[in-house]
């Protein structure tokens, strides 16, 4: 009988929650990512690649994260699947997800040119490629990204994820000072590539270029299916050890840097359960702690440096804390009310609560306007309609 962990039952019982899902609606067309080809003048080669656009994207003007997926033609259709189901859980923000894929994995993701394979044995066939992990780094920031910003609304904050070799180079993109990512989820790498090469360079680097940084790292500790080599295995342990021991010496932030084991998992069944409480950790903050019971002046400090200024205050909170003020402090509730309408001018909502407050204070023109406004966004607000009639009556 085949065992299956808790954690393991968890991400099936997502996968099927969604397809139960789709069953359970309507006959409409179903829609999933669309690929597209790109020419690389960095790489000398064509390049292919997967967009998915979250479900919201055509209904507004809102701006996403976005999320570039390693090994796309495998990793595409389940990891999209886990993603979808966090968002419509509301566990993590929509996001824009771009699989890359692949066409020479080995030249792609490794730093160094290296013959050697894991178990110390010879890799000059395998590995004849390999070294180009900083060509393809400039192809994505250079070439690739530019691309998605120019044809989509995206935000501020990018998350890369990567296993194995992919997991390697999403270390190598957390290292360099010219990346553009800021969360980074690494799913059981090759650290051990290279006699630890990403540790030593993690040595060189300097704390300023890495501690505003989000990296998850996984590491799978089964090795039934391997049990000639474990003791291989077990070198790339002591890789991920000695990674997350050194960015600790380096003073980097607990808050900022997870790694996790998966003790009943080894390197083939690991990426799900990786990617799932990888995207939890990246983005577990992205709800301010006690934001109701928090200053004007600390929520927008708060958002101002965390994620790269990528997200908003959540339009209900701020809406909440505004109404909390309504009766006590009017000028309070009026500062928090026009916080949201800066920050959701397509909100219906916000603009009604504007209202409110400037009626209460008796500004009846900028009340006036701001219904308006209101009603503009939303023609069935009939809260909106009856106080333009109230305040156009005089």
């Amino acid at each position: 009988m085949i065992k299956i962990n808790k954690l393991t039952k968890v991400i099936l019982a997502l996968l099927m929650s969604l397809q139960c899902f789709a069953f359970a609606q309507e006959s409409t067309p179903y829609s999933i990512g669309k690929t597209y080809k790109i020419h690389s003048n960095i790489l000398n080669e064509n390049r292919s690649y997967i967009v998915e656009l979250p479900d919201s994207y055509g209904k507004g003007e809102k701006e996403y994260p976005l999320l570039v997926l390693l090994d796309g033609e495998v990793n595409y259709h389940s990891h999209s699947g886990i993603i979808k189901h966090m968002t419509q859980s509301r566990q993590i923000p929509e996001m824009i997800i771009v699989a890359i894929v692949n066409v020479d994995r080995v030249r792609d993701f490794t730093p160094t040119k290296y013959l050697v394979n894991l178990n110390g044995s010879s890799a000059v066939e395998n590995h004849k490629t390999s070294g180009g992990s900083a060509k393809f780094l400039s192809f994505i920031e250079q070439e690739l990204l530019p691309t998605i910003e120019k044809k989509y609304r995206t935000n501020a904050f990018r998350t890369l994820v990567g296993i194995s070799h992919g997991g390697l180079l999403v270390g190598s993109s957390f290292l360099s000072e010219n990346t553009s990512f800021n969360g980074f989820v690494s799913m059981d790498p090759s650290f051990w590539w290279d006699d630890q090469f990403i540790v030593k360079k993690l040595k060189n680097t300097e704390l300023k270029q890495i501690e505003n940084k989000r990296i998850y790292v996984s590491t799978a500790d089964k090795f039934e299916n391997f049990d000639r080599i474990p003791h291989v295995f077990k070198a790339n342990i002591n890789s991920h050890e000695r990674f997350n021991t050194e960015l600790k010496n380096k003073g980097v932030s607990p808050g900022n840097v997870d790694l996790e084991y998966f003790k009943e998992e080894n390197h083939w069944t690991v990426a799900l359960l990786s990617l799932y409480k990888g995207m939890q950790f990246i983005f577990k903050d992205l709800k301010m702690k006690n934001i109701r019971n928090s200053s004007l002046e600390e929520i927008e400090a708060y958002y101002k440096t965390n994620y790269n200024s990528g997200f908003t205050p959540p339009e209900n909170d701020i809406n909440a804390i505004g109404y909390r003020f309504i009766k006590s402090d009017l000028k309070k509730a009026l500062a928090f009310f026009k916080l949201n309408v800066k920050n959701y001018p397509k909100s219906s909502n916000a603009y009604d609560s504007l209202g409110e407050a400037y009626f209460l204070l008796g500004k009846k023109k900028e009340a006036l306007e701001s219904y308006k406004k209101s009603l503009e966004l939303d023609s069935r607000n009939d809260n909106a309609r009856k106080m333009i009639e109230k305040i156009s009556r005089g």
